[in-house]
């Protein structure tokens, strides 16, 4: 389509080194024409700014630029680049520009979001550090399939002494990894620095290797020194940590990847509220759970599947997944997906046929309340992804 915008600066020819991010957005054409891209770019970018203020060479390298417009019956989309310069690879910044204000505009979804080569070069935004094949490394027993993490329910306020018995019950089911619930809150680092220390003293004891992923929550001691702090959580045994990311922030996971070479799992609580999907006016959710996690740094990223009570739509989930793996400059490897809520043994087939094999289902209460034990209950979703696995 035709757009002819007011201010020439954001139709101008983008210059530098390719370090833009790539912020694609769809609009309901019912309620907004094309002009709400040239408010998205100005407003989002100079703002009242003009040349009575600021030299014009430097307003044309800071302004967003409208990169293509397309119209189809009921939306327009758009792609607009914003310069490394506004965000210099702070992902919240960022985040903040890109959708801050338009959070409020009725009929405007942020649909994806891509980074080019140059914003890479700082390493603020470095990616994940593991992979799933390393993560099967961990393991004596090599296989293909998809691992399986369970979650230590229930777990809010249960004893360490408790809750390594739990993880010992299940590892020695042959679980790969086992989490905290999101929802524990420790009193102090202290209580959850016994907890994992009676875990560890357990895996080492009884030579398990299932990796245990803790929830330490972020609070103003983590973020006096995320180092030191995870370097307790790690001395301790903690095998991977658990973030609730969109409770403790995005610059949390991102400063976090900085200070720790743990695997980092991004846990989605409170995203649902941020939308469902491409038709709500939202970020999509391939943004929040797929391109921010991995951008940010988290090596696993946990998202409602398509299959349990509170599922996402499929086309959804494909698009986080799609979002994890996409080729990235910079050989920024991939985030691993993991499919969540509701998993049921019966559901293995379908999980392995949406997602592949490289990566992680997470079940909770189909191993740990499922009416049988939780050894046969972990057996049989670990024989169901090893029967698909072998069938490919």
């Amino acid at each position: 389509m035709i757009f002819t915008p007011k201010n020439k600066a954001i139709a101008a020819e983008r210059k530098g080194d390719s370090s833009h991010a790539l912020a694609s957005y769809r609009v309901d054409k019912k309620i907004h024409r094309s002009d709400i891209f040239e408010e998205i770019a100005i407003g989002q970018t100079l703002g009242a700014w003009d040349e009575r203020f600021v030299d014009a060479a430097m307003l044309q390298s800071r302004v967003a630029k409208v990169v293509a417009i397309t119209e189809s019956e009921n939306f327009l989309e758009a792609t607009i680049a914003f310069p490394w310069e506004l965000w210099q690879g702070e992902l919240s910044w960022l985040l903040a520009l890109v959708f801050g204000k338009m959070s409020f505009y009725p009929g405007v979804c942020l649909s994806s979001l891509a980074f080019e080569e140059g914003c890479f070069k700082s390493k603020k935004i470095s990616g994940p550090v593991h992979s799933i094949q390393s993560l099967r490394g961990r393991f004596s027993t090599t296989t293909s399939a998809p691992l399986l993490m369970g979650i230590l329910k229930p777990n809010v306020a249960m004893s360490a002494e408790a809750l390594a018995d739990l993880y010992s019950e299940v590892a020695h089911s042959g679980v790969h990894l086992v989490k905290d619930d999101e929802i524990r809150h420790d009193d102090s680092l202290e209580t959850t620095l016994r907890r994992v220390e009676k875990v560890a003293n357990r895996k080492a004891k009884e030579n398990l290797q299932t990796l245990y992923v803790v929830h330490a929550p972020l609070n103003a001691e983590a973020f006096s020194s995320l180092h030191e702090w995870s370097l307790k959580l790690a001395n301790a045994g903690a095998d991977a940590l658990l973030v609730n990311v969109w409770t403790s922030g995005l610059a949390a996971l991102q400063n976090l990847r900085a200070a720790t070479k743990l695997p980092l799992v991004a846990h989605p609580a409170l995203a649902g509220a941020m939308g469902q999907g491409l038709n709500s006016d939202s970020i999509d959710p391939a943004v929040m759970l797929g391109t921010l996690m991995r951008a940010a740094g988290a090596d696993l990223t946990l998202f409602p599947s398509p299959y349990g009570k509170i599922g996402l739509p499929k086309s959804t989930t494909q698009r986080i997944s799609e979002a994890c793996r996409a080729a990235w400059p910079a050989n920024i490897q991939p985030t691993i997906p993991v499919p969540s809520a509701g998993i049921k043994p019966e559901h293995v087939a379908l999980a392995c046929q949406d997602f592949g094999q490289d990566f992680i289902l997470n079940a909770g209460t189909a191993i740990f309340a499922s009416g049988q034990s939780v050894a046969d209950s972990a057996r049989e979703f670990l024989e169901k992804l090893e029967t698909y696995s072998r069938a490919q």
